[in-house]
């Protein structure tokens, strides 16, 4: 699946990237301004879906969306157009040209996950390789050096609606995909592990302003309190216990947690 992305803010591209989420069979082409997406397009680009800002350099976005209408061969391209613009006429100028939703920046991750979920749906639908593949789902992050372990979270979290897995069999493994792009909406991480052990890890994701925003959880079928507390203060407060169970799994993917504490977990271990 293609994805033609064209925007002139760097900080805006990855916005919208980090919101569809790192995805097999993604692709995502990312252009500056609306006549490099035209000039792609004229050389043979066929995207599931295109994603234009309006205000860019050379061809704005309603003009680039008004020539690709004008032509026979670019004209039923799907077309999602973003901007931080609340202008009515602009808006309904944009509904004359039939596009298929409008992006309100800055983006609200649950609206916006709205408006492009049905119309990735739909390419998926179109593509029996990704049509069990949802491109929105959230993804939570296994770092465990410990195979059953792994095999057994990842089960779990297949279990709950609306969440995918990737799994890392130890931290520098993890840390290498994260430095490569990967930005999941969780991570859940075993306090001991070999080479990288649980602190060491998230101390160095913390250390990347690129990650250091990363949530996370630890999991452990030990309780050192030591380790925990120095967690806590890198800003990991939830725990996890092994052997795992649904329910707490359940609770750490709700968005209204109710998973106790890194040091509370601690506490009541002593």
């Amino acid at each position: 699946m293609k994805i033609l992305l064209a925007d002139d803010d760097k900080i805006e591209r990855t916005a919208l990237r980090e919101l569809i989420g790192e995805q097999p069979n993604l692709e995502i082409i990312e252009v500056e301004n609306g006549q490099a997406a035209l000039d792609a397009l004229c050389d043979g680009l066929n995207p599931d879906l295109c994603i234009f800002d309006i205000r860019m350099p050379h061809v704005d976005g309603l003009e680039l969306l008004r020539r690709m209408r004008r032509d026979p061969l670019l004209r039923g391209l799907k077309v999602v157009m973003t901007s931080a613009t609340r202008d009515r006429e602009t808006i309904l100028n944009l509904a004359k040209l039939q596009i298929a939703g409008y992006l309100l920046k800055p983006y609200d991750s649950i609206k916006s996950r709205a408006i492009l979920q049905p119309l990735l749906a739909a390419a998926m639908a179109a593509n029996p390789q990704l049509a069990s593949r949802n491109l929105l789902a959230k993804t939570a992050l296994i770092v465990d050096d410990d195979d059953i372990a792994r095999s057994t979270l990842e089960s779990m979290i297949r279990q709950e609606t609306g969440w995918e897995s990737i799994a890392a069999k130890d931290g520098n493994e993890a840390l290498t995909r994260l430095q490569q792009g990967l930005r999941p909406d969780l991570a859940i991480i075993d306090l001991i592990m070999p080479e990288m052990d649980g602190v060491s890890f998230v101390s160095r994701v913390r250390e990347d302003p690129h990650l250091r925003s990363l949530k996370i959880a630890v999991t452990s079928a030990s309780h050192d309190r030591e380790k925990i507390v120095a967690l806590a203060n890198l800003g990991v407060r939830t725990f996890l216990p092994k052997p795992f169970e649904q329910s707490k799994v359940t609770s750490l993917l709700r968005p209204a947690s109710t998973t106790e504490t890194a040091v509370e977990a601690a506490d009541s271990h002593k």
